[in-house]
């Protein structure tokens, strides 16, 4: 018992805290927000949407995005 005492220095050791994990599921969808069930997650990309016609209109959604701003360069190009 003394031994045990010296060997950890006379402090009881201390249990290693637990991490908490972080949640491997989605909470809500990337385009609309909603709140994603477990059964109808739709993945795509790197991300969870709610189903399928959500997936399509992020996807619209970020075509429209990157054609703004190609024609926003091509105008700047011009003017320069």
């Amino acid at each position: 018992m003394a031994d045990e005492a010296q060997k950890t220095g006379g402090q009881a050791q201390e249990k290693p805290k637990r991490v908490k994990k972080k949640k491997s599921w989605p909470t809500n969808c990337a385009q609309s927000n909603k709140r994603i069930r477990r059964r109808s997650w739709y993945y795509r990309n790197g991300m969870y949407f709610a189903n399928k016609k959500c997936f399509k209109l992020y996807q619209k959604q970020k075509e429209e995005e990157k054609a703004k701003e190609a024609q926003k360069e091509g105008v700047e190009a011009k003017a320069a």
